[in-house]
């Protein structure tokens, strides 16, 4: 069985298309993602809410619990010291 749209439900699913467009065009728009290259790297290192007020920062490769803290800045801060520690080994 063959479902097919009549002329209204044709023209109300091209206006909401067109609509949805719009919307994801702006919004791009306002965020600065038009014209922008994509990130080079993603982060090594995630922070993650775990249980109440608990923070743990997660290793985005392997998925292991590198360490945790109470306060979410605390944990940010921790991530970005374990990123600048492994881009250091990298180097040399």
């Amino acid at each position: 069985m063959e479902l097919t749209m009549n002329q209204s439900q044709h023209a109300y699913y091209a206006v909401a298309l067109a609509m949805n467009q719009r919307r994801n065009m702006a919004l791009a728009l306002c965020l600065g993602l038009v014209g922008s290259s994509a990130p080079k790297t993603s982060p090594l290192y995630r922070v993650i809410p775990a249980g109440n007020e608990f923070f743990h920062v997660v290793d985005s490769a392997t998925g292991k619990v590198k360490g945790f803290r109470r306060n979410h800045n605390e944990a940010c801060a921790l991530a970005r010291r374990l990123e600048t520690h492994d881009a250091n080994q990298l180097r040399g």
